[in-house]
């Protein structure tokens, strides 16, 4: 099954998941500014994970033809999202939406402690460009990042350190939808390390993006209760 699935991914896999997810996050985002801006950096979601895996779909064209910038630049873009972006836009998406003092205070530092981890797991491709070897396991990319993480701290921590940063403000949020997109991220994450973990960040990264559509029910559902006057956690 595992093969079956990983075969699956491909420049044309990418490519038709930013075709889809592009469009879902502009029309959310237009929904968003029209309706409520608080919700703008939730919606751009989709939009992000369209573009991220865009850059893939680069990666990939250049294996397919050997043209080693192209791999280059797709790698680049791909894990400017998943090893800088992603740490820190869900603890601003909700910080955007929180009324309580507390919970935005314990936002922001969740933000900063991602931007900070960002630096750390991103940096180094900026100062040394050429890290980032690739190869393709079982169907998918793995992205051979040689960090200074790995000699320091087990892939498993590192991992669920990232997780938490990543999962934890959207558990954070009164929302019950955004507790249900944080945990259906979660079993997808999980699902990856299981079964995937030969190539982690890449797997991922394409089931979250798929995970992502549900963004837009949000959007939806949440601005239509606000406008009845109902409950947005009654939902």
């Amino acid at each position: 099954m595992a093969l079956i699935i990983t075969m699956c991914f491909s420049a044309s896999a990418s490519f038709t998941a930013t075709t889809l997810l592009v469009p879902i996050g502009l029309y959310g985002s237009k929904i968003a500014w029209a309706k409520d801006a608080r919700y703008l950096p939730l919606a751009i979601f989709p939009l992000a994970f369209g573009i991220q895996q865009g850059f893939e779909g680069v990666a990939w064209l250049g294996i397919d033809n050997h043209q080693g910038a192209m791999i280059h630049l797709g790698s680049l873009g791909f894990l400017f999202f998943s090893n800088g972006f992603w740490l820190v836009w869900p603890a601003l998406t909700v910080f955007a939406l929180e009324v309580r003092p507390w919970a935005q205070t314990l936002l922001l530092s969740m933000a900063l402690i991602g931007f900070f981890g960002g630096v750390f797991l991103y940096g180094p491709f900026l100062v040394y460009p050429n890290e980032i070897p690739v190869i393709i396991i079982h169907g998918s990319i793995n992205y051979q990042e040689k960090l200074i993480y790995h000699y320091l701290l087990p892939s498993n921590i590192v991992r669920l350190t990232y997780m938490a940063i990543v999962l934890g403000p959207l558990w954070l949020s009164e929302l019950i939808q955004l507790r249900i997109l944080g945990s259906l991220i979660a079993v997808f994450m999980i699902v990856t390390y299981c079964f995937f973990s030969y190539a982690f960040v890449s797997v991922w990264c394409f089931f979250a993006a798929i995970v992502s559509f549900y963004v837009i029910h949000i959007i939806r559902s949440t601005i239509f209760l606000k406008s009845t006057g109902l409950k947005s956690d009654s939902y």
